[in-house]
């Protein structure tokens, strides 16, 4: 074999092994990339979860909201933060598990003796901030529905349940489209 032979062999051959290692180096980095993208979005998911937690928690140091409701400026902040979430909800950003647990706290606001002046409430708000929004009113007009209609808690909380599952599932959005 003479020389020029054995180059012709040997580069090629380098090449693919140098080629080889940089796939599977590129390879592990897309996957530490992957996971880095991933564990932001949870740090994220998180920080909105605790963000609107927070200012729930802030809106109920001002006295029980059932009350509260008969306060115009009080009652805005209150809806105002049910329309963000639900907007966040829709787009993907909060967790299903932790919108599911809030809407069943709504449902159980929705009824009962104080049921209908909530709900008599919150349609004032919508009718004035989401007339672009029809999936909210819609989403809004259900859970009320569903919650006036199913009677006892548990029965309710996981009929709650099921509706938020079926509802995301059918008209989750990219995010912030």
């Amino acid at each position: 074999m003479t020389t020029s032979q054995i180059i012709s062999i040997t580069v090629p051959l380098i090449a693919l092994v140098v080629s080889t290692i940089a796939l599977i180096f590129n390879g592990m980095q897309v996957r530490r990339a992957a996971r880095s993208f991933m564990l932001n979005e949870q740090i994220a998911r998180g920080n909105a979860v605790m963000h609107f937690t927070d200012r729930f928690f802030k809106l109920a140091e001002q006295g029980e909201p059932h009350n509260k409701l008969r306060e115009p400026e009080w009652a805005y902040q209150f809806w105002s933060l049910q329309a963000t979430e639900f907007y966040f909800f829709h787009h993907g950003v909060l967790p299903t598990f932790m919108y599911t647990l809030w809407m069943i706290d709504m449902a159980s606001f929705y009824s009962g003796s104080e049921g209908e002046a909530n709900r008599k409430s919150h349609l004032e708000y919508l009718k004035e901030y989401s007339f672009n929004y029809p999936e909210m009113n819609s989403f809004f007009n259900d859970l009320y529905e569903l919650a006036r209609t199913s009677g006892e808690a548990n029965l309710r909380n996981q009929k709650v349940a099921d509706f938020i599952t079926a509802w995301i599932a059918k008209n989750k959005k990219e995010v912030f489209a």
